[in-house]
Order: structure tokens, then C-alpha cells, then sequence
């Protein structure tokens, strides 16, 4: 199955309206796909799910990862800025219940990933 990078369809959201694709639920504002997503920081790797990673795509293109999921270990949050960057907030210690953990406000996107000098967040539609 190829993969599309959400990080695209986030950047295309925040200019236009995009159509409702079939694989797309609607849960409130913005939408809800499932797909692959990774939390990187200081090089170790988080997270890492394959196919049933939840991903909330909100309408500025802002996103968040693992959020309310059956396995809610770590899960982040990207928020676009202006300029081309995005701020990331991650929980920071599994299970815990807020996103309490600022990353940077440097992330910059790189293909389907945002990275900053303390981490990396990918997230892929299936």
C-alpha cells in the first residue's frame, strides 16, 4: 500500500478544503486516520506503530499522534506556526496524561516527519 505522507495533506488542508476520503472519519474538527507514526527524542526512539497509529488531523494542519488510542503510551503534539515551523508537545513519560513536555518551537518539516534539534514526530497515512 503507498504511503501518504500527512504532514502533505496537513500543509494542503491549511490552504484548502480538502474532500472527506473514505479511509477518513469525522470526530469534531478535523479528521481521524489511522496510519504509521514515530516519536523520536534525543535519538531514542518512543514510538513506533505501524499501521493502527490514531492521527488527528486538525483543519490548520496542526496534528496530534496516539492521542485517545487503545495504547495510549507517548503521543505528541504538532502545532503549526507561522514561518514554516511547528511547536511539538509530548507526554514524556508513558501513560501520562498530558502533553506537559515542550520540545521546541524549531521543528521543521521533512517529507512526513517534523524535526527539531530535540526530536523527530513522523506520521503517514495507510
Amino acid at each position: 500500500m503507498k504511503l501518504f505522507s500527512l504532514v502533505a495533506l496537513a500543509a494542503a488542508s491549511a490552504a484548502v478544503s480538502l474532500p472527506v476520503l473514505p479511509s477518513v472519519a469525522q470526530d469534531g474538527p478535523g479528521k481521524v486516520v489511522r496510519g504509521d507514526c514515530s516519536i523520536t527524542v534525543g535519538g531514542k526512539v518512543y514510538l513506533d506503530i505501524k499501521k493502527t497509529c490514531r492521527i488527528d488531523l486538525q483543519d490548520d494542519g496542526s496534528f496530534q499522534i496516539n492521542l485517545n488510542s487503545k495504547t495510549p503510551t507517548y503521543f505528541a503534539y504538532v502545532s503549526i506556526l507561522d514561518g514554516g515551523f511547528a511547536n511539538v508537545s509530548w507526554n514524556g513519560k508513558s501513560r501520562a496524561g498530558h502533553a506537559h513536555e515542550l520540545l521546541g518551537e524549531d521543528f521543521r518539516r521533512q517529507g512526513g516527519c517534523w524535526v527539531g534539534k530535540k526530536g523527530k514526530v513522523c506520521a503517514f497515512k495507510r
